[in-house]
Protein backbone atom coordinates (compact mmCIF):
# COMPACT_ATOMS: atom_id res chain seq x y z
CA UNK A 1 0.00 0.00 0.00
CA UNK A 2 2.88 2.47 0.89
CA UNK A 3 4.61 1.95 -2.83
CA UNK A 4 1.27 2.64 -4.58
CA UNK A 5 0.67 5.97 -2.74
CA UNK A 6 4.30 6.51 -3.34
CA UNK A 7 3.95 5.57 -7.29
CA UNK A 8 0.84 7.55 -7.41
CA UNK A 9 2.84 10.64 -6.20
CA UNK A 10 5.27 10.50 -9.06
CA UNK A 11 2.51 10.19 -11.15
CA UNK A 12 1.27 13.44 -10.03
CA UNK A 13 4.18 15.64 -9.40
CA UNK A 14 5.23 14.51 -13.39
CA UNK A 15 1.90 15.51 -14.90
CA UNK A 16 2.19 19.29 -13.20
CA UNK A 17 5.35 19.74 -14.09
CA UNK A 18 4.31 18.80 -17.78
CA UNK A 19 1.11 20.92 -17.83
CA UNK A 20 3.78 23.70 -16.63
CA UNK A 21 5.88 22.99 -19.44
CA UNK A 22 3.36 23.45 -22.27
CA UNK A 23 1.56 26.35 -21.09
CA UNK A 24 4.88 28.28 -21.48
CA UNK A 25 5.45 30.64 -24.55
CA UNK A 26 7.26 29.39 -27.47
CA UNK A 27 10.33 30.74 -27.55
CA UNK A 28 11.66 32.67 -30.46
CA UNK A 29 13.61 30.55 -33.14
CA UNK A 30 17.17 31.17 -32.92
CA UNK A 31 17.53 31.03 -36.53
CA UNK A 32 15.89 34.49 -36.93
CA UNK A 33 18.40 37.39 -38.31
CA UNK A 34 17.78 41.17 -37.53
CA UNK A 35 19.17 44.26 -38.26
CA UNK A 36 19.08 48.12 -37.18
CA UNK A 37 16.72 50.41 -38.74
CA UNK A 38 18.71 53.30 -40.21
CA UNK A 39 17.88 56.80 -41.27
CA UNK A 40 17.30 57.30 -45.11
CA UNK A 41 20.00 60.30 -46.27
CA UNK A 42 18.76 62.94 -48.73
CA UNK A 43 15.48 64.07 -49.67
CA UNK A 44 12.68 61.65 -50.35
CA UNK A 45 13.17 59.67 -53.59
CA UNK A 46 10.28 57.45 -55.43
CA UNK A 47 11.84 54.72 -57.35
CA UNK A 48 9.55 53.38 -60.60
CA UNK A 49 10.38 50.58 -63.18
CA UNK A 50 9.67 51.98 -67.06
CA UNK A 51 9.94 50.57 -70.23
CA UNK A 52 11.82 52.78 -73.10
CA UNK A 53 9.36 53.48 -76.56
CA UNK A 54 10.28 55.76 -79.40
CA UNK A 55 9.69 59.09 -79.20
CA UNK A 56 6.74 59.63 -81.93
CA UNK A 57 8.03 63.46 -82.57
CA UNK A 58 12.01 61.72 -83.69
CA UNK A 59 9.91 59.07 -85.32
CA UNK A 60 8.04 58.54 -89.08
CA UNK A 61 5.86 56.66 -90.59
CA UNK A 62 6.31 56.14 -94.31
CA UNK A 63 2.94 55.36 -96.24
CA UNK A 64 2.49 54.23 -100.20
CA UNK A 65 1.23 57.23 -101.87
CA UNK A 66 0.42 55.24 -105.07
CA UNK A 67 0.28 51.99 -105.90
CA UNK A 68 2.92 50.35 -107.52
CA UNK A 69 2.78 46.41 -109.36
CA UNK A 70 6.11 45.68 -107.50
CA UNK A 71 9.05 47.01 -105.05
CA UNK A 72 11.70 46.62 -107.70
CA UNK A 73 14.20 47.30 -104.94
CA UNK A 74 15.40 47.46 -100.73
CA UNK A 75 17.97 49.44 -100.30
CA UNK A 76 18.33 50.08 -96.44
CA UNK A 77 17.57 47.41 -94.56
CA UNK A 78 16.16 47.08 -90.56
CA UNK A 79 18.87 48.17 -88.16
CA UNK A 80 20.98 50.35 -90.84
CA UNK A 81 21.20 53.97 -90.51
CA UNK A 82 19.55 56.31 -93.09
CA UNK A 83 19.92 60.07 -93.57
CA UNK A 84 17.45 62.75 -94.65
CA UNK A 85 16.39 62.34 -97.81
CA UNK A 86 18.26 58.82 -98.80
CA UNK A 87 16.36 56.26 -101.50
CA UNK A 88 15.11 53.22 -99.00
CA UNK A 89 13.08 51.30 -101.64
CA UNK A 90 12.54 51.55 -105.10
CA UNK A 91 9.00 51.10 -106.66
CA UNK A 92 7.22 50.61 -110.16
CA UNK A 93 4.31 52.52 -110.48
CA UNK A 94 2.16 53.21 -113.67
CA UNK A 95 0.75 55.98 -111.60
CA UNK A 96 4.07 57.66 -111.60
CA UNK A 97 4.65 57.64 -114.70
CA UNK A 98 1.25 59.39 -115.62
CA UNK A 99 2.36 61.68 -113.07
CA UNK A 100 5.79 62.16 -115.27
CA UNK A 101 3.83 62.00 -118.82
CA UNK A 102 1.91 65.12 -117.63
CA UNK A 103 4.87 67.12 -116.92
CA UNK A 104 6.38 65.99 -119.74
CA UNK A 105 3.35 66.97 -121.89
CA UNK A 106 3.52 70.39 -120.43
CA UNK A 107 7.31 70.54 -120.89
CA UNK A 108 7.23 69.66 -124.47
CA UNK A 109 4.02 72.24 -124.96
CA UNK A 110 5.26 75.14 -126.88
CA UNK A 111 2.65 77.01 -125.31
CA UNK A 112 4.06 76.64 -121.18
CA UNK A 113 5.60 79.99 -121.13
CA UNK A 114 2.26 81.46 -121.37
CA UNK A 115 1.78 83.57 -117.56
CA UNK A 116 -2.24 82.95 -118.26
CA UNK A 117 -2.33 79.22 -119.11
CA UNK A 118 0.85 76.94 -119.55
CA UNK A 119 3.03 78.08 -116.84
CA UNK A 120 -0.27 77.43 -113.59
CA UNK A 121 -0.54 73.69 -115.53
CA UNK A 122 3.15 73.43 -115.13
CA UNK A 123 3.22 74.28 -111.61
CA UNK A 124 0.13 71.71 -111.38
CA UNK A 125 1.69 68.99 -112.36
CA UNK A 126 4.86 69.63 -110.76
CA UNK A 127 3.14 70.20 -107.74
CA UNK A 128 1.61 66.55 -108.14
CA UNK A 129 4.94 64.63 -108.84
CA UNK A 130 6.22 66.32 -105.13
CA UNK A 131 3.43 65.13 -103.22
CA UNK A 132 4.32 61.78 -104.87
CA UNK A 133 7.55 62.27 -103.39
CA UNK A 134 9.50 62.97 -106.87
CA UNK A 135 12.55 65.23 -105.72
CA UNK A 136 14.13 68.62 -107.06
CA UNK A 137 16.57 66.35 -108.64
CA UNK A 138 13.99 63.65 -110.46
CA UNK A 139 11.92 66.77 -111.86
CA UNK A 140 15.50 68.21 -112.83
CA UNK A 141 15.90 64.60 -114.79
CA UNK A 142 12.64 65.02 -116.63
CA UNK A 143 12.74 68.84 -117.46
CA UNK A 144 16.37 67.39 -119.21
CA UNK A 145 15.56 64.27 -120.58
CA UNK A 146 11.95 64.70 -121.26
CA UNK A 147 11.54 61.04 -120.85
CA UNK A 148 8.73 59.55 -118.01
CA UNK A 149 9.95 57.06 -115.93
CA UNK A 150 7.80 54.89 -113.44
CA UNK A 151 10.40 54.50 -111.00
CA UNK A 152 9.48 55.49 -107.98
CA UNK A 153 12.03 56.57 -105.38
CA UNK A 154 10.51 56.29 -101.78
CA UNK A 155 13.14 58.02 -99.48
CA UNK A 156 13.70 58.56 -95.67
CA UNK A 157 12.11 61.74 -93.96
CA UNK A 158 14.73 62.47 -91.22
CA UNK A 159 17.57 61.07 -90.46
CA UNK A 160 17.64 58.00 -88.01
CA UNK A 161 17.45 53.89 -88.09
CA UNK A 162 15.48 51.76 -89.90
CA UNK A 163 13.38 50.30 -87.07
CA UNK A 164 10.34 47.98 -89.78
CA UNK A 165 10.36 47.57 -93.10
CA UNK A 166 7.28 46.76 -94.72
CA UNK A 167 6.91 45.22 -98.45
CA UNK A 168 9.78 42.66 -99.47
CA UNK A 169 11.39 42.76 -102.67
CA UNK A 170 8.70 41.81 -105.47
CA UNK A 171 5.89 43.02 -103.48
CA UNK A 172 2.73 44.23 -104.97
CA UNK A 173 1.80 47.61 -103.13
CA UNK A 174 -1.37 49.57 -102.61
CA UNK A 175 -2.04 53.14 -101.67
CA UNK A 176 -1.86 53.57 -98.04
CA UNK A 177 0.57 50.32 -96.54
CA UNK A 178 3.56 50.50 -94.56
CA UNK A 179 6.55 51.04 -96.40
CA UNK A 180 9.17 51.34 -93.58
CA UNK A 181 9.19 53.64 -90.11
CA UNK A 182 12.16 55.28 -89.12
CA UNK A 183 13.23 56.69 -85.79
CA UNK A 184 15.88 58.56 -84.18
CA UNK A 185 17.28 56.46 -81.47
CA UNK A 186 19.47 59.50 -79.99
CA UNK A 187 15.70 61.05 -78.48
CA UNK A 188 13.26 58.15 -76.61
CA UNK A 189 10.45 58.51 -74.73
CA UNK A 190 10.20 56.41 -70.64
CA UNK A 191 6.68 55.07 -70.02
CA UNK A 192 6.36 54.66 -66.42
CA UNK A 193 3.64 54.31 -63.98
CA UNK A 194 2.37 55.93 -60.72
CA UNK A 195 0.37 54.20 -58.41
CA UNK A 196 -2.68 56.58 -57.24
CA UNK A 197 -1.65 59.08 -54.60
CA UNK A 198 2.04 58.50 -55.40
CA UNK A 199 2.01 61.32 -58.01
CA UNK A 200 1.90 63.50 -54.90
CA UNK A 201 5.12 65.98 -55.18
CA UNK A 202 5.89 64.91 -58.39
CA UNK A 203 5.95 68.04 -61.44
CA UNK A 204 6.66 67.64 -64.81
CA UNK A 205 9.74 69.03 -66.13
CA UNK A 206 11.25 67.25 -63.54
CA UNK A 207 14.71 65.62 -63.99
CA UNK A 208 15.06 62.32 -62.89
CA UNK A 209 17.83 59.60 -62.81
CA UNK A 210 17.58 56.60 -65.31
CA UNK A 211 19.64 53.67 -64.90
CA UNK A 212 19.78 50.96 -67.53
CA UNK A 213 18.46 47.42 -65.98
CA UNK A 214 20.75 45.06 -68.32
CA UNK A 215 23.38 47.35 -67.11
CA UNK A 216 23.40 48.80 -64.24
CA UNK A 217 26.34 51.12 -64.99
CA UNK A 218 24.25 52.64 -67.80
CA UNK A 219 22.81 55.66 -66.64
CA UNK A 220 21.21 58.83 -67.76
CA UNK A 221 19.10 62.12 -67.30
CA UNK A 222 15.65 62.14 -68.63
CA UNK A 223 13.13 65.00 -68.01
CA UNK A 224 9.29 64.49 -67.16
CA UNK A 225 6.94 65.73 -69.80
CA UNK A 226 3.66 64.37 -68.64
CA UNK A 227 1.56 63.07 -65.71
CA UNK A 228 -1.55 61.96 -66.91
CA UNK A 229 -4.91 62.80 -65.30
CA UNK A 230 -6.30 59.86 -65.70
CA UNK A 231 -6.09 56.31 -64.41
CA UNK A 232 -5.29 53.53 -66.79
CA UNK A 233 -8.58 50.94 -66.80
CA UNK A 234 -5.77 47.74 -67.92
CA UNK A 235 -3.43 48.44 -65.01
CA UNK A 236 -4.86 51.09 -62.12
CA UNK A 237 -2.06 53.14 -62.41
CA UNK A 238 -1.09 57.10 -63.66
CA UNK A 239 1.08 56.89 -66.64
CA UNK A 240 4.24 58.62 -66.49
CA UNK A 241 5.80 60.04 -69.60
CA UNK A 242 9.68 60.62 -69.40
CA UNK A 243 11.69 62.37 -72.59
CA UNK A 244 15.39 61.17 -72.11
CA UNK A 245 18.43 61.88 -74.45
CA UNK A 246 20.07 58.67 -76.01
CA UNK A 247 23.21 59.96 -77.68
CA UNK A 248 25.96 57.18 -77.09
CA UNK A 249 23.15 54.65 -77.55
CA UNK A 250 22.69 53.19 -74.08
CA UNK A 251 19.19 52.96 -74.13
CA UNK A 252 17.12 50.47 -76.67
CA UNK A 253 13.63 50.81 -77.03
CA UNK A 254 11.43 48.15 -76.04
CA UNK A 255 14.13 47.28 -73.06
CA UNK A 256 13.43 48.51 -68.93
CA UNK A 257 14.97 50.89 -66.93
CA UNK A 258 14.70 52.30 -63.20
CA UNK A 259 13.76 55.65 -62.56
CA UNK A 260 14.78 56.93 -59.45
CA UNK A 261 12.26 60.27 -59.75
CA UNK A 262 13.02 63.06 -56.56
CA UNK A 263 9.56 64.07 -54.70
CA UNK A 264 9.20 67.59 -53.52
CA UNK A 265 7.87 68.39 -49.96
CA UNK A 266 8.13 64.62 -48.86
CA UNK A 267 6.19 65.71 -45.48
CA UNK A 268 5.32 63.29 -42.55
CA UNK A 269 7.78 60.73 -40.66
CA UNK A 270 11.21 60.62 -42.09
CA UNK A 271 12.36 57.87 -44.71
CA UNK A 272 14.34 55.49 -42.92
CA UNK A 273 16.03 52.19 -44.37
CA UNK A 274 15.55 48.81 -44.14
CA UNK A 275 17.24 45.45 -45.79
CA UNK A 276 15.03 44.81 -49.30
CA UNK A 277 14.85 41.18 -48.04
CA UNK A 278 12.74 42.17 -45.04
CA UNK A 279 9.81 43.97 -46.36
CA UNK A 280 7.12 41.15 -47.53
CA UNK A 281 3.69 41.45 -49.44
CA UNK A 282 0.85 40.54 -47.45
CA UNK A 283 -2.70 38.79 -49.00
CA UNK A 284 -4.25 42.42 -48.83
CA UNK A 285 -1.11 43.36 -51.32
CA UNK A 286 0.07 45.80 -48.25
CA UNK A 287 3.70 45.77 -47.53
CA UNK A 288 5.15 44.80 -43.99
CA UNK A 289 8.18 44.13 -41.79
CA UNK A 290 8.49 42.13 -38.33
CA UNK A 291 9.77 44.77 -35.92
CA UNK A 292 11.97 43.71 -32.87
CA UNK A 293 11.11 45.92 -29.87
CA UNK A 294 12.92 46.09 -26.84
CA UNK A 295 13.73 42.50 -27.23
CA UNK A 296 10.05 41.30 -27.61
CA UNK A 297 9.20 38.47 -29.90
CA UNK A 298 8.82 40.17 -33.80
CA UNK A 299 5.73 41.57 -34.43
CA UNK A 300 3.65 42.70 -37.46
CA UNK A 301 4.25 46.35 -38.77
CA UNK A 302 2.79 47.52 -41.83
CA UNK A 303 5.38 50.17 -44.09
CA UNK A 304 4.90 52.12 -47.12
CA UNK A 305 7.95 51.43 -49.77
CA UNK A 306 8.83 55.02 -51.56
CA UNK A 307 12.39 53.59 -53.25
CA UNK A 308 14.77 51.63 -53.19
CA UNK A 309 18.74 52.20 -51.98
CA UNK A 310 21.27 49.88 -52.94
CA UNK A 311 20.09 46.60 -51.16
CA UNK A 312 17.75 48.74 -48.78
CA UNK A 313 14.96 50.45 -49.31
CA UNK A 314 13.48 53.66 -48.44
CA UNK A 315 9.57 52.91 -45.90
CA UNK A 316 7.78 55.36 -43.76
CA UNK A 317 5.86 53.67 -41.07
CA UNK A 318 5.59 53.67 -37.27
CA UNK A 319 9.48 53.04 -36.38
CA UNK A 320 11.34 54.42 -32.42
CA UNK A 321 14.83 54.79 -32.03
CA UNK A 322 16.53 51.38 -31.50
CA UNK A 323 14.15 49.40 -33.86
CA UNK A 324 15.24 46.11 -35.59
CA UNK A 325 13.62 43.99 -38.46
CA UNK A 326 13.91 40.44 -39.48
CA UNK A 327 15.55 39.51 -42.37
CA UNK A 328 15.82 35.66 -42.09
CA UNK A 329 13.69 33.02 -40.70
CA UNK A 330 10.53 34.90 -42.65
CA UNK A 331 8.83 32.22 -43.45
CA UNK A 332 7.85 31.13 -39.92
CA UNK A 333 6.92 34.20 -39.04
CA UNK A 334 4.42 34.65 -42.24
CA UNK A 335 2.61 31.14 -41.29
CA UNK A 336 2.22 33.01 -37.94
CA UNK A 337 0.87 35.41 -39.32
CA UNK A 338 -1.47 34.15 -41.06
CA UNK A 339 -0.31 35.44 -45.20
Amino acid sequence: MRLLCGLLAIFVLAGCHRERRLSSPPAVSSRIATVAVKRAPGPLIRTLLGQVAYDPAASAQVMARIPALSVVSIRVFAGDRVARGETVMVLKSPDFLSAESELASVLDNPGRKSPGHGGGIRILAEQKLRLLGASRKEIERLERTRRPVDRYEVRSPLSGTLIRLGPAEGAQVRKGDLLFEVSDLSRLWIQAFLYPGEERGIRPGESVEVVALHEGKSSGTGRILRIAPFIDPRTRTIPLRIAIDNPRGLFRPDSWVRIRVPVEGGSGSPLLLVPERSVVRMKNRETAVFLVRNGAPPSLLPVKVFGRLGPDVEVRGDFRDGDRVVTEGLLPLLSGAGS
